[in-house]
């Protein structure tokens, strides 16, 4: 954690761990917004690491936090991406804000089944992190955003429950898991808001994120189905169409299994991305000029 509070304690030990780990060729830093003074420390040890430390701080200017060794970089998959570079020993390469061409065919149609008054981005997460990368990206293509974590305090939504024009939320928050288990195990609170979006004239793209791995749901794309099918077909019987965009975060090697994920979810008319940061921008895309 790197609010003051806290200080970045464990971070600033994990650097100190991983630079004399003789099995370790490239440290990777990653966290939500920092406090100043403690993103200040965390530098300063990273910098006298011998080692390349990739550091992806949500919000941060990667100019501004890049030296010697350190790699500034913008959004989580920039960060996987030239963490592998670096430990191949082949340079690091300038990252693109802009969407991929694969994605760009895609706008267009997406763009069709919207009626005129749809323009807005819903974003419902499991976690924190994706969250906070999804709010930078969009309220750098979009401008407000409103989200329980915010980037800006005065685009705090002002009641969680209730989304306001652009709105990404983080179910993960305490907020949510007060009494119940995380979103990442237990979708009823996100199933049950993609039907309340979907209810919104207004509502444009459900954004997603979905995480694979040890300690989340066993079938997650199996959970999010029923939902996803009950939210289209009250769209359709008002006469719209709704737009679903996210990714999921595994591999194959997980319990769940990448591909097998990824294909109900494609099934369902979902349009999958290999990243967060793509899902926003494809997102935002598609809502522009809307």
């Amino acid at each position: 954690d790197l609010k003051s509070e806290v200080g970045g304690i464990t971070m600033l030990q994990g650097i100190d761990a991983l630079a004399k780990d003789k099995a370790t060729k490239v440290i990777v830093l990653v966290s939500k917004p920092p406090s100043p003074d403690v993103m200040k420390k965390v530098l300063e040890k990273a910098a006298k690491s011998k080692k390349p430390v990739v550091v992806e701080f949500i919000g941060a200017d990667p100019k501004t936090i890049s030296g010697k060794n350190i790699y500034g970089v913008k959004t989580l998959e920039d960060a996987a991406t030239a963490a592998v570079l670096l430990s191949k020993g082949k340079a690091v390469k300038k990252f693109s804000n802009a969407l991929p061409a694969k994605y760009k065919s895609l706008v267009k149609p997406a763009q069709k089944k919207l009626k005129k008054g749809q323009k807005y981005i819903r974003g419902l997460f499991s976690g924190g992190t994706f969250c906070y990368e999804t709010v930078l990206l969009l309220s750098e293509a979009l401008g407000t955003v409103y989200s329980n974590t915010p980037m800006k305090k005065e685009e705090k939504i002002p009641n969680v429950w209730k989304s306001l024009e652009h709105t990404v939320i983080d179910l993960g928050d305490d907020l949510f898991t007060q009494g119940r288990p995380h979103p990442m195990i237990d979708f009823r609170l996100r199933n049950e808001r993609i039907i309340q979006e979907a209810k919104d004239p207004e509502t444009a793209v459900i954004l997603l994120d979905i995480v694979l791995g040890y300690g989340s749901n066993m079938d997650p794309a199996g959970e999010l189905l029923p939902a996803i099918q009950q939210a289209q077909k009250i769209a359709a019987k008002a006469k719209r169409d709704l737009v679903f965009v996210g990714s999921v975060c595994g591999t194959d090697s997980d319990p769940q299994n990448l591909s097998r994920q990824e294909t109900v979810l494609r099934e369902a008319g979902v349009i999958l991305t290999e990243s967060n940061a793509q899902s926003a921008r494809l997102a935002a895309a598609i809502v522009s000029g809307r």
